[in-house]
């Protein structure tokens, strides 16, 4: 079995959301227990993609294969980047890009056959903008689990569409890790599943999986010195 089939999101999700213990050692900064407003954007400094410990954003889709039957074709990037802007209980804006020229799937002689089919060359990324804030309800705990679905638009192959992301994340310390998977009919964004000899049958259809972690930026120095003659008034 591949590694990409052997780590699916969903066990992903239990590494990370149920023990934190892929990414607190990373999570140096300090404890933000009451306070997470700001803006935190993608850190793919955390982890690493050889065990997809990382931050990365991919697809898995069904197919199925002369002479081995049913199988997944897992590819993953983890040219990633983005932002998530928080106040209060209030996720204001979230955005998402994935650099797909980078992507690796569990055959390495697939990669070509993919990246003619998202046609790289003329569209190079995909992206995900929200289009509305969306209410948490309360500002997340330490270490605990919580849940947002982001109504946004999604652009694939140069197609975009509404969509609506549903999120898993968690946050320890300044760094907050986001899970997730997104069904989607990638024939419908214009893309043309790709065909080979061994190849019976591909799925039009399939999920966009990501994990991402996500690193609160520090205030800047004139914004502190802002504050601090602010008090001294």
């Amino acid at each position: 079995m591949s590694k990409l089939r052997a780590i699916p999101i969903a066990l992903a999700a239990v590494l990370v959301i149920g023990t934190g213990a892929a990414f607190a050692q990373e999570a140096d900064g300090e404890m933000v227990d009451g306070n997470i407003d700001g803006t935190w954007t993608v850190d793919t400094e955390i982890g690493d993609f050889e065990d997809y410990s990382s931050s990365w954003v991919g697809f898995r889709v069904a197919e199925v294969l002369d002479r081995f039957g049913d199988v997944e074709a897992v590819g993953r990037t983890a040219v990633v980047g983005g932002e998530l802007v928080l106040s209060g209980s209030t996720i204001e804006s979230a955005t998402i890009e994935a650099d797909l020229t980078a992507i690796e799937s569990d055959q390495v002689r697939r990669d070509p056959a993919i990246q003619r089919a998202l046609n790289t060359r003329e569209f190079p990324s995909a992206t995900f903008d929200s289009t509305e804030a969306v209410g948490l309800g309360a500002v997340p705990a330490e270490g605990a689990p919580f849940t947002a679905s982001v109504p946004g638009t999604i652009t694939i192959h140069g197609v975009s569409q509404d969509a609506t992301m549903d999120m898993t994340g968690q946050r320890v310390g300044d760094v907050v890790v986001v899970v997730g998977t997104l069904p989607l009919d990638f024939t419908s964004f214009g893309v043309t599943m790709p065909t080979a000899p061994i190849v019976v049958s591909v799925e039009d259809s399939g999920d966009l999986e990501w994990q991402l972690f996500f690193r609160r930026e520090a205030a800047s120095d004139e914004a502190v010195t802002t504050e601090a003659v602010t008090a001294e008034e």
